[in-house]
C-alpha cells in the first residue's frame, strides 16, 4: 500500500521550543493559555512539554535547556501551535483517504464512507478545547439573554410557546417542552409499540428538520411501508396479502411526499460506528440547510452487542453504557435529539409474568445508562383501561426529564395501521 507524510509538512519546532521557554519563564502564562494546550500540540518536544507541564501543576519550577529564547509573542504562538495541530489532523485524514484510495482492493463506497467518518472525527477534535474550557458565568450572560429574547420575539411573532422540535403527541410535548438537545430513552417490552411510537414521531418531526433513523431491527422498505400505511390509515396486513385499496395507498403516498424526502433510514450492521451515523446526520442537515436534525436508534442493546468498535469491551452492559455516552456526545455536538429504544429486562419488563413497570432500573443491561439519558420514557401496558380489541391501551410515562416534569400519557395502540392516538381528557383520541 503506497504511503503518505504529509503530517511531517505541518510543525515548527523552534516554536515549540521558544514557547514552551516562554511558559517556564512566565508560568502565569501557562494558566491564561490553558485551553489551547495539550500534548498534541507539541510534536518534536511533547516529553519536555509534559515535564514542564507537570512541574507547574505540582507549584515546582520548570527547568527548560538553557539555550531555548522565550518567544516575546506566547499568545500568537500558542495560536500557530494550535493551527498546526488542526492541520496535521487534516493531513492525517487525507493521508488515509489517499492510501485507500490506491489500494485497489478497498471499495470506493468505503472510502466515501472514510471519508465522511474521519471528517466528523476531525471536526470533533476542532471542538474538544472548546467542550473541555472552563465556561464562565459572566460570559455567558449575554448568551442567554439573547437566546431568551429570541424566544420571546418568535412566541410575539407565532403566538405559540417556541419547543424543541415536535413530537406530534400534544402532552409529551408539554411534559418535554418538544424534543430538546439531549438523549431521550424510550424503554418498553417487545410488542408494546416502540418502534412504531418512534417511526410516528420521526415521520411528524421530518414535517420540520431531517430525520436520520438507524434500524437494526427492520427493514428500511418495511418501516416505510409501516409509516405508509399509518399515514393513510391502511391495514398494514391487507397490504402484505395483496388485498389492500392501491388507489389509497397511492394518495397516501402522494400526500406523504412532501416529507419523505426529510425522512432516512440506515440500516444497521455490526461495522456501523457513531461516527458514521454522525456524517450522515451532517450531511442531512447540509442537504436540507438545516441546523438540527433527529437521530432515531433502534435499538441500543442490539447495536451494543454486535458493535465491532466496541469488541474490545467483554461486558455487554458496559457496551451499553459507552454507546449510549457516544450517542449523548452525538447529541451535543449536533445540537439535536437522539431518540434511543431500549429493551427492559425480564423482571420488570412485560414478560410472561414481568411487571410491565416504569422503573428506571428496569432498563435492560443499562448500567447508568439512565443516569446519562437526559428524558427516559417508558411505553407500558395500560391493565386498569380498556381498548376494544385489536385496539390496545398503553401509557407512555414520561420516568425522568432533566429540564422539567414527569408523568403519564394515555395511549391507544392500533397495530392494525401502525399508530398510537392520545387520550385526550373526555375519553376520545387525539
Amino acid at each position: 500500500m503506497q504511503r503518505f507524510h504529509l503530517q511531517d509538512e505541518f510543525t515548527d519546532p523552534c516554536a515549540e521550543q521558544s514557547f514552551i521557554a516562554a511558559i517556564a519563564h512566565d508560568c502565569t502564562l501557562y494558566w491564561e493559555l490553558f485551553d489551547l494546550l495539550s500534548p498534541n500540540l507539541f510534536t518534536k518536544e511533547a516529553g519536555t512539554w509534559e515535564r514542564v507541564k507537570l512541574a507547574i501543576e505540582e507549584g515546582q519550577q520548570p527547568v527548560v535547556p538553557h539555550d531555548w529564547e522565550p518567544t516575546t509573542v506566547p499568545h500568537a504562538v500558542a495560536h500557530r501551535l494550535a493551527d498546526l495541530y488542526r492541520r496535521r489532523l487534516l493531513a492525517a485524514l487525507q493521508e488515509r483517504v489517499a492510501e485507500a484510495l490506491f489500494d485497489a482492493h478497498t471499495p470506493a463506497t468505503e472510502i466515501a464512507t472514510l471519508l465522511e467518518e474521519e471528517a466528523c472525527r476531525v471536526q470533533s477534535a476542532f471542538r474538544e478545547p472548546a467542550m473541555g474550557g472552563l465556561l464562565w458565568a459572566n460570559e455567558l450572560l449575554p448568551q442567554i439573554i439573547a437566546d431568551a429574547e429570541a424566544r420571546r420575539q418568535q412566541r410575539e411573532h407565532t403566538g405559540c410557546a417556541v419547543l424543541g422540535l415536535p413530537s406530534g403527541i400534544p402532552r409529551l410535548d408539554m411534559l418535554l417542552n418538544g424534543l430538546n438537545v439531549g438523549l431521550h430513552l424510550l424503554g418498553g417490552p417487545p410488542g408494546m409499540g416502540k418502534t412504531t411510537l418512534a417511526l410516528q414521531i420521526a415521520a411528524h418531526v421530518s414535517t420540520e428538520v431531517p430525520v436520520v433513523f438507524v434500524t437494526f431491527e427492520n427493514a428500511p422498505a418495511n418501516l416505510v411501508l409501516k409509516a405508509l400505511c399509518a399515514k393513510g390509515g391502511i391495514n398494514l396486513r391487507d397490504v402484505r396479502r395483496g388485498e389492500a385499496d392501491l388507489q389509497k395507498l397511492r394518495q397516501a403516498a402522494a400526500a406523504w411526499q412532501s416529507i419523505a424526502h426529510r425522512l432516512a433510514f440506515v440500516a444497521g450492521s455490526s461495522r456501523l460506528t457513531v461516527a458514521q451515523v454522525r456524517a450522515h446526520a451532517v450531511r442531512a442537515m447540509h442537504q436540507h440547510h438545516t441546523t438540527q436534525c433527529l437521530i432515531v436508534v433502534d435499538y441500543l442493546q442490539l447495536w451494543a452487542k454486535v458493535a465491532e468498535e466496541l469488541r474490545g469491551v467483554a461486558l455487554v452492559r458496559e457496551r451499553v453504557e459507552m454507546l449510549g455516552g457516544a450517542l449523548r456526545e452525538l447529541a451535543l455536538h449536533l445540537q439535536s435529539p437522539v431518540v434511543t429504544l431500549s429493551s427492559q429486562n425480564r423482571a420488570q419488563g412485560n414478560y410472561g409474568n414481568g411487571k410491565g413497570t416504569a422503573a428506571l432500573d428496569s432498563l435492560k443491561e443499562s448500567g447508568d445508562l439512565e443516569y446519562t439519558a437526559d428524558t427516559v420514557l417508558f411505553l407500558t401496558e395500560a391493565h386498569e383501561r380498556i381498548a376494544t380489541p385489536p385496539a390496545r391501551a398503553v401509557d407512555l410515562t414520561v420516568a425522568k426529564n432533566r429540564e422539567g416534569e414527569t408523568g403519564r400519557i394515555e395511549l391507544i395502540f392500533l397495530p392494525k395501521i401502525g399508530l398510537l392516538r392520545e387520550v385526550v381528557h373526555d375519553g376520545s383520541q387525539q
